[in-house]
């Protein structure tokens, strides 16, 4: 009975240790000393097994009980790994988890960019303040007639009007500086010299207000206000909202203010004005007296500069974060490499360069803002319409102000991750938000900015922390988006792209929201109606497409779970979407390559890949569901062959590969898949690669053979497709390089195949084959090998592809080194003991040498027609 997939034990092959293989096969008396030490060794460290497990689990080469062997990377691969992570996820996440599982990451979600500061975009809300609008209405706080200046005595007037000497302001009366305003009344375009005079007027006179602002009436500044709110000067409407700021005013005259405020921070060429006075504060203090239920206007504009100013470099960033997900991606080193826990520090530079920090002035406006507690104002005034959506639907000024809230507020997100005080603050607003995605349930345009700024936080690990507790609850927002049939619009597709992205990220850091969204029944239910109706549907957009993606990700990195990727197996209608998607892919990109369609094959295969490592026995549970993995395990194979068939892509082969890997740990699975050419399609993939470049395809496509060798139909086949030769071929190649990883599975195939006694005689009675492998085994289990000085080999001198780990041979771990080659030894030494015991056991059989002759003659003659 075949082994498959673990490394035997000494009790295995050792005949002391096996009474029954000791009276089938002869005792190896000729064992050599360096054979028995390694036969002790094996014994101490039998039971310890270390980090080289993770190595196999990447391949599906695991099972319970069995310890492996990982190849040690370079720095070369290391550093391309870490630009690979860094384009990808802003927060590291490991790509390979335990148990042969493994997390899938994306790209952010696609965002429309807007040509410039546009309060609503290509929004069409019903009552929606307008963007453009007039400021003609500054008034009294409570309606008066207009005030008279009280009248001079004499015909010389008692206070003389200052000249635009600054220096006289200050002696000025507040009536006079008021008057002198009053003289611009009406004014628009003005030379640089006229709105210095006004700057310097109005700066006195909000000087005053803050230091005796119970000493004046607010009608009367007010008025002298009135005419300047339709200057084009910035600096003279900064200045006027200043004054109109600090006399504390409220309901109308505020919303004019906060206009005021908005109509400068339209245009980024004004955004350094911003930083030479406190009008930032002055807002924060105005909305904190104002209601976004009662001043909704007010809210809308104040927060619609606040989500301008603090935004500028938000789009920079993610189309810079897109750009290398993209490039890395094309070049074939995404996904096919594993994203490292931890990044080396020797790579701080490449990660400033490929994440563009924000510019030093929007980080200064961020932190004033946050520690003139805007977050917390904000947060309250969610609270706020929360409360009123809990009894009544919002609409009209109060959604809107809703929409324009939390655009703010992921604008902020953005610059999180440098502000300690702010990301505190924002991992606050968490369940805030997501009760406002459930207030706004049928506001697709405001539920997709609640929920885009939500997967935005969801990159934070501390604001993941938060939301992971949710992760059911933000599951059902999912339901009542492909409630209705037709066309999904590109705003439907948002909202989900962002669900799913942002489950995507909770689900790859926490254990405990995999469970709690698989038990809930009617998150789990949503999910599938959604993946059902997106694939029902002709992708008709690149959105569209986002959207799969995202969404099979939430599936891929729940089933990272073993108990929820178990229960994946047998869940309805989910095999048959990931089977649908995988064809219709796979065709598309036969016709078209594109990118978003390269992501969406990846990640549906690293679904398959983790559900598929569970479903290594038949599903227990009759009758299974309709259309349910377990269900179509056969179509599954027989796609994946065909696939793997038509496939030019490396790193698509690679992914196929690992799928496989796993997949074929389950019988019925391997007998579909060699049923369609699978046998031979895997030893093509080798023979192309047996001295390649592509390293993972060729680990990953033997650790397949491993598993397809396990059943004796599949041994004499190989044998005819010279896969001994091809196995025999491999196996010198990686322990001339002193790969012994890639030597450790090249064994584990050979043991598999000659567990088979007529493929074993086979082999032992040509006998150059197994000869070969004989003494390349026995040469290098020679521990002398790894002695320090023979570590440089020659021929490294003349190859330039060894360049870069050359240079950092001082980095290698000797003991590291040591281990990888001491988990070959332990395969290697058992299959030489096996080798050594078919060629006794041929040799006892001299006397049956006639009959396999006519054997050999027959199979050469099969050999030449295939």
């Amino acid at each position: 009975m075949s082994l498959l997939l673990r490394r035997r034990s000494r009790s295995e092959t050792r005949p002391q240790a096996n009474p029954a293989e000791m009276a089938k096969q002869p005792a190896d008396s000729d064992k050599s000393d360096r054979q028995q030490q390694l036969a002790k060794h094996h014994q101490m460290r039998h039971h310890q097994p270390h980090a080289s497990e993770q190595s196999l689990n990447k391949l599906g080469l695991v099972s319970s009980g069995t310890s492996g062997m990982g190849r040690r990377k370079t720095s070369a691969e290391l550093i391309s790994e870490a630009k690979m992570f860094l384009g990808e996820s802003v927060n590291a996440v490991p790509l390979l988890a335990t148990g042969g599982a493994r997390l899938v990451s994306t790209r952010r979600p696609i965002t429309p960019r807007e040509s410039g500061r546009v309060l609503y975009g290509k929004v069409a809300l019903a009552g929606r303040p307008p963007s453009a609008f007039s400021m003609r209405y500054l008034q009294n706080e409570k309606p008066s007639t207009p005030r008279q200046l009280p009248a001079l005595s004499g015909s010389v007037s008692a206070t003389p009007m200052p000249t635009r000497n600054g220096a006289l302001l200050c002696q000025s009366s507040t009536e006079t500086l008021i008057e002198l305003l009053k003289q611009h009344s009406g004014l628009k375009d003005c030379s640089d010299e006229t709105v210095q005079h006004i700057n310097a007027i109005l700066q006195e006179l909000y000087t005053r207000v803050r230091k005796q602002e119970r000493n004046y009436k607010r009608g009367f500044i007010l008025g002298g206000l009135y005419g300047l709110v339709e200057c084009t000067s910035p600096r003279v409407l900064l200045a006027v909202a200043r004054v109109v700021l600090a006399l504390r005013v409220t309901g109308s005259n505020l919303t004019g203010a906060c206009k005021l405020i908005f109509k400068v921070a339209r245009h980024e060429q004004h955004d350094a004005l911003f930083h030479e006075h406190d009008v930032l504060e002055l807002l924060i203090d105005g909305l904190g007296h104002a209601s976004p239920l009662d001043e909704p206007e007010a809210c809308i504009y104040a927060y619609g500069c606040i989500r301008f100013l603090t935004a500028s470099s938000a789009q920079e960033r993610d189309d810079a974060l897109n750009r290398n997900w993209i490039g890395l991606e094309t070049s074939g080193e995404s996904h096919s490499l594993p994203i490292p826990a931890l990044m080396p520090p020797a790579l701080s530079a490449i990660s400033s360069s490929l994440c563009p920090r924000k510019l030093t002035g929007q980080q200064t406006l961020v932190s004033r803002l946050a520690r003139h507690g805007a977050v917390e104002l904000m947060i309250l005034h969610l609270q706020m319409l929360n409360e009123a959506g809990a009894t009544k639907r919002l609409q009209g000024p109060p959604l809107h102000t809703l929409y324009q809230l939390s655009a703010a507020m992921r604008a902020l997100a953005d610059v999180s991750q440098q502000q300690q005080r702010l990301q505190l603050q924002l991992q606050l607003a968490c369940p805030h938000l997501i009760r406002a995605a459930e207030v706004s349930m049928g506001e697709l345009e405001v539920q997709a900015n609640v929920v885009r700024t939500l997967s935005v936080l969801s990159e934070d690990s501390d604001c993941c922390e938060t939301l992971h507790n949710y992760a059911a609850r933000i599951g059902l927002l999912l339901g009542p988006s492909c409630a209705g049939g037709g066309q999904c619009s590109e705003r439907l597709l948002a909202v989900l792209s962002r669900l799913g992205y942002m489950l995507g990220n909770i689900l790859a850091k926490h254990e405990s929201a995999r469970i709690q969204y698989f038990h809930n029944d009617v998150a789990m239910e949503y999910l599938l109606n959604v993946l059902e109706q997106l694939n029902e549907r002709s992708p008709s957009s690149v959105a569209h497409l986002d959207a799969q993606i995202k969404l099979i990700r939430v599936v891929a990195n729940m089933s990272v779970n073993p108990e929820v990727g178990a229960g994946l197996g047998n869940v309805r209608s989910l095999g048959a979407v990931l089977l649908q998607l995988l064809s219709k892919t796979s065709e598309e990109l036969t016709k078209k390559k594109s990118p978003e369609q390269q992501e969406l094959l990846h990640a549906t295969l690293g679904a398959l890949h983790n559900l598929c490592f569970y479903q290594d026995k038949q599903a227990a549970v009759q009758p299974l569901a309709e259309g349910s993995l377990q269900s179509l395990i056969d179509d599954l194979s027989a796609s994946l062959a065909k696939v793997l068939g038509n496939c030019q892509t490396s790193v698509t082969k690679v992914e196929l590969a690992r799928v496989l890997g796993n997949l074929t740990r389950n019988e019925q699975a391997r007998r579909c898949f060699c049923a369609a050419g699978g046998l031979p399609l895997m030893v093509q993939q080798l023979t192309k690669q047996a001295a390649g470049q592509d390293y993972e395809l060729r680990t990953c496509a033997i650790g397949v053979l491993v598993n397809l060798l396990g059943d004796g139909e599949q041994r004499g086949p190989f044998l005819q497709l010279r896969g001994a030769e091809l196995l025999s071929l491999l196996l010198r190649g990686s322990l001339e390089q002193e790969d012994w990883f890639l030597a450790n599975i090249v064994c584990q195939a050979l043991w598999n195949l000659l567990i088979d006694g007529h493929c074993a005689a086979n082999l032992c009675q040509n006998g150059n084959i197994l000869d070969e492998v004989s003494d390349l085994l026995a040469d290098y289990l020679d521990e002398d090998r790894l002695s320090p000085g023979d570590e440089d080999n020659d021929n490294d001198e003349d190859d330039p592809e060894r360049e870069s780990e050359d240079l950092d041979a001082t980095d290698t771990d000797p003991e590291a080194h040591d281990a990888l080659w001491e988990d070959f030894a332990l395969v290697a030494t058992d299959l030489l003991e096996r080798i050594q015991n078919n060629f006794d056991r041929q040799q006892q059989s001299q006397a049956s040498l006639p009959q396999n002759a006519d054997n050999e003659d027959d199979n050469d003659v099969f050999i030449e027609e295939m």
